[in-house]
């Protein structure tokens, strides 16, 4: 392998570009024991920079697929929500490392569940999680940069602490379940919601708005006001597969409007293989 590789880097700078192109096909192949060569490559031969990036993303994303697919393997919709919206993130952020994201989310919980009592109601309790997570904390949507990739991505929403609706609902899902709060998301057309799923009237908390909370009334109002029209099954909870797929579809579109094809490539193969797991005549 030590051979191999060294001898293809050395035909890694060769002017012609079909040559250059098939030498980092068959590097991509080799996997991350390239990626120590790779550097040394760049070090002797800073020309080498552009290709080499090039590379070392694609031998990421060929190694993210593969842990995409064992997310979503057999799942359909059972698939790990937290697993497969981190493993998103890592479509931009390869080197992301989920447990210390984990870790945060997990203080986070830690941090607020003695505020909450066993007799406290789950409107009580949503209430409390709502106070800490958007007013203490300082969870919100962004409303002057709405299509930036970042807001889609968990790591970042919880870095920056700012996200659109669908990836702050995912942060407070996982977060919820941890205090054993009965919500659910829900895949509302235009916008997305987490439904506290304890007794009727169902209230439903909008994280894009500081967490107020609607009845389903306001849901109607919305949806009318936005040309959806109104069905009720726009209101029941989205499996975690949707939740992605949502998620991947969001991404493509920007992507899409940005012109940028090789991440519209990456994030379709994602967005397969999800759909592959989700359907069983696929499999």
């Amino acid at each position: 392998m030590d051979k191999k590789v060294k001898a293809l880097l050395r035909l890694l700078s060769d002017t012609d570009e079909q040559v250059a192109m098939t030498i980092q096909d068959q590097l991509v192949r080799c996997g991350r024991s390239v990626l120590p060569y790779l550097t040394e490559a760049e070090r002797k031969d800073p020309t080498l920079s552009p290709r080499a990036a090039d590379i070392r993303e694609e031998i990421h994303f060929l190694a993210l697929r593969k842990e995409f697919q064992q997310c979503c393997r057999g799942k359909r919709d059972n698939i790990d929500l937290e697993m497969g919206a981190f493993l998103i993130a890592k479509s931009a952020y390869p080197t992301l490392e989920i447990g210390n994201y984990i870790q945060i989310i997990e203080k986070l919980a830690e941090e607020v569940r003695p505020r909450m009592t066993p007799t406290d109601s789950p409107v009580q309790r949503v209430h409390i999680f709502n106070q800490y997570l958007f007013n203490e904390k300082g969870f919100r949507g962004n409303r002057t940069d709405y299509y930036d990739p970042e807001n889609s991505f968990l790591n970042r929403v919880i870095d920056r602490r700012m996200g659109i609706p669908i990836s702050l609902s995912v942060l407070y899902l996982l977060l919820g379940l941890r205090l054993g709060l009965p919500v659910k998301g829900v895949g509302m057309p235009g916008h997305f919601l987490v439904k506290v799923d304890s007794s009727p009237p169902f209230l439903f908390v909008d994280c894009f708005n500081g967490g107020i909370l609607l009845q389903e009334s306001d849901c109607k109002k919305f949806l009318t006001g936005s040309g959806f029209g109104f069905e009720p099954w726009y209101l029941e909870p989205s499996p975690n597969s949707l939740i992605l797929e949502r998620m991947l579809q969001n991404l493509l579109g920007i992507y899409q409007q940005r012109q940028e094809p090789h991440r519209v490539k990456r994030v379709n193969a994602l967005m397969a293989i999800l759909k592959s797991a989700s359907d069983p005549s696929l499999n």
